[in-house]
């Protein structure tokens, strides 16, 4: 009998505390998880109007009347405007000069991805690599920053991998929950196991036959072009001189070959700007190694002929651009092996399909380079092993190519002029993680690296810059960027496009397009949206006579609705970009401030004419300029990806 009692007892010690443990694994792997971070029980009114920030015009006045910055960055990618952010909040007087467009480069052009990197956590395993390791801790704290600091921007993207060996379950299953585990407190979500007839519920356009089941594990999804206009616009607010369109000819050095500043070019009106400053910035990613070439010269000036990269190991990835129904809606798929040997990713982004990347090394970094017909193909291909359906070549909306700047230890390269094409193409001294390299001269250089880690590339930069350069007598603080919640951030709640439709009554579509892309700014593109009809109206219609505001005709008795069209992009919104958001040519609004052309490049080539003709309008372009940006945004457009099948658009411009 006191056995027996015994025996109870202990049988419900033990219920008792696997309860518990059950209670405790079920907090930790859902309910916890599922916490907002950035929790608001009482909502602000939504913002209506903003003080209008510094015109072009007023930055330009700031490189005429400002003796001396204390940093001056080239470049603005995410790494550029990152440090100018990071500098500008520490106290420092910055300016940023960027050759083209905020993001015109590599930035716009990723896998729109915050993440730490399944596959380097792979390598980190196998190959016993403490380094890979660390590469992948890091990112994966810095997804947690995006995250926080871009609530707006970045978003939790569920990730499915389909396994079709048994043996492989627990295999990818355990590498996913160490993925998880090394996030730490920032992890998003709990691993888990879909069996195959969940699979199919879930993703129904997914080829089941061999299915065994699939893992599923979560990571970032981002808006890459616009959190890189967010970051130089926060930059801006935080008292950062940045521009766009500034051309740097020439390095500025001293009489002991010490670089002082730069010979800029505003590329507008070609006038010459002299900029002096205490530590300059090359943040020019796969371009680093011109800035590099000029910091050689004795008089800081440009190599006669072009380029050779050497620190910089570039390599191209191509994406394509699929319709919605290629992948389910809220869950993308990634490729753990592809025939080559790569990972490849099919994501849900901006209501459609983004599938990539391919992995194609360079001998030369172009300033925009097209994808090749055979680049598309080999993303297709990999697609259609995963689809009940075939893959049309003409699905695809759009492709592009971006550069991937890997950097190599200047430390193990051989003179210049001796490189061969072994030596070239080496990837001896190849450093995975960013690349901070100080020259005899002071030119200091930041490369490698990669998107979600640009916050912490920014704060080991401006450090090295503070630590080598004498700023005495300024009250400098640390590092302010982790806690800086980047402009359109605050105040946002994930309810915001709700509370849009309540206020302005707009189409659910077009209230999550601007919260998701603005934040809590997006109310000042709806009150531009309510002054006019015409301001409602789709930006393919802008040029449309029928529809100008100067005619008496109301767009209502064309029975013409917002909802008459695909895409959530209308003139108000390109209105704010113009009166907030620094746009100078076509393709600044209808590649990177919305990313119509990313999202559909025959949908962009018959926005161009109604942008260019309000653009004109604005920034004042006489007939020779607005026929300059017309074919230039044609010419770009009109490269990315689009099937000759579908093509039928007419005038465009290829050069």
């Amino acid at each position: 009998m006191f056995r027996s009692i015994l025996h109870h007892k202990a049988t419900k010690v033990a219920a008792t505390a696997v309860g518990v443990a059950g209670s405790a694994v079920i907090y930790l792997d859902y309910i916890r998880p599922l916490k907002p971070s950035n929790t608001v029980t009482s909502y602000k009114p939504l913002v209506k109007e903003l003080p209008t920030p510094p015109t072009r015009e007023t930055l330009l006045k700031n490189l005429e009347t400002t003796p001396k910055f204390d940093v001056l960055i080239i470049g603005g990618g995410a790494t550029g405007t990152g440090t100018a952010l990071d500098a500008a909040s520490r106290g420092l007087n910055v300016c940023l000069l960027e050759k083209s467009d905020f993001a015109s480069g590599t930035s716009s052009k990723s896998t729109k991805m915050a993440h730490g990197g399944v596959r380097y956590l792979e390598k980190a395993i196998f190959q016993l690599s403490k380094a890979q390791l660390d590469l992948v801790i890091e990112a994966l704290n810095e997804r947690g920053n995006m995250l926080r600091t871009a609530p707006h921007l970045c978003t939790v993207l569920p990730i499915m991998i389909p396994v079709y060996k048994w043996w492989q379950v627990p295999y990818f299953f355990a590498g996913c929950k160490m993925y998880d585990w090394f996030a730490g407190h920032q992890n998003l979500r709990s691993s888990t196991v879909f069996s195959r007839e969940m699979t199919s519920a879930v993703a129904p356009m997914i080829d089941d036959s061999n299915l065994k089941a699939t893992c599923v594990y979560h990571d970032g999804s981002f808006n890459d072009a616009r959190m890189n206009a967010t970051l130089a616009i926060t930059g801006i607010d935080h008292g950062a001189t940045i521009l766009n369109y500034m051309d740097v000819k020439q390095l500025l050095k001293d009489d002991q070959d010490k670089v002082t500043g730069v010979l800029a070019v505003d590329r507008e009106t070609n006038k010459e700007y002299t900029i002096k400053a205490t530590a300059t910035v090359n943040a020019t990613g796969p371009f680093a190694d011109k800035i590099m070439e000029m910091d050689e010269d004795p008089k800081g000036l440009p190599p006669t002929k072009p380029f050779a990269p050497r620190v910089v190991v570039p390599s191209s990835g191509v994406h394509v651009v699929l319709p919605e129904y290629y992948c389910p809606r809220d869950m993308g798929l990634l490729d753990p092996s592809t025939s080559d040997g790569r990972v490849m990713f099919f994501l849900p982004w901006q209501g459609k399909v983004l599938a990539g990347t391919t992995d194609t090394p360079l001998k030369e970094v172009k300033e925009n380079p097209v994808p090749t017909e055979e680049e598309i193909q080999d993303i297709l291909k990999e697609l259609q092993k995963y689809l009940v359906f075939p893959v049309k070549r003409e699905d695809v909306l759009s492709a592009w190519s971006g550069i991937r700047p890997l950097a190599r230890d200047p430390k193990h390269l051989p003179p210049r002029g001796t490189e061969t094409d072994a030596t070239a193409g080496s990837t001896q001294g190849l450093v995975r993680s960013h690349l901070i390299v100080k020259s005899d001269t002071g030119l200091v250089t930041i490369t490698g690296g990669k998107w979600t880690t640009y916050r912490e590339m920014a704060q080991d930069t401006v450090d090295t810059v503070v630590k080598n350069f004498d700023f005495s007598g300024k009250n400098l603080k640390p590092c302010q960027t982790n806690e800086i919640i980047l402009n359109g951030g605050e105040d946002y709640t994930k309810n915001y496009s709700a509370r849009l439709i309540h206020e302005y009554r707009i189409p659910l579509k077009l209230a999550k397009h601007l919260s998701h892309n603005y934040g809590s700014r997006a109310s000042l593109i709806l009150e531009l949206y309510h002054q006019s009809d015409y301001n409602k109206l789709p930006i393919t219609l802008a040029a449309n006579d029928e529809f100008k505001p100067s005619l008496t005709t109301s767009t209502d008795e064309h029975n013409l609705s917002y909802q008459s069209f695909d895409e959530p992009f209308t003139i108000a919104e390109l209105k704010y970009s113009l009166k907030y958001e620094y746009i100078r040519t076509p393709v600044d609004f209808l590649a990177r401030r919305t990313r119509l052309a990313f999202l559909n490049a025959r949908e962009a080539l018959s926005a161009v004419d109604g942008v260019v003709e309000i653009m004109k309008n604005d920034l004042k372009w006489d007939s020779k300029t607005t026929e300059q940006m017309r074919a230039d945004a044609k010419d770009y457009i009109g490269k990315m990806g689009i099937s000759p099948k579908v093509f039928d658009v007419e005038d465009i411009v290829v050069k």
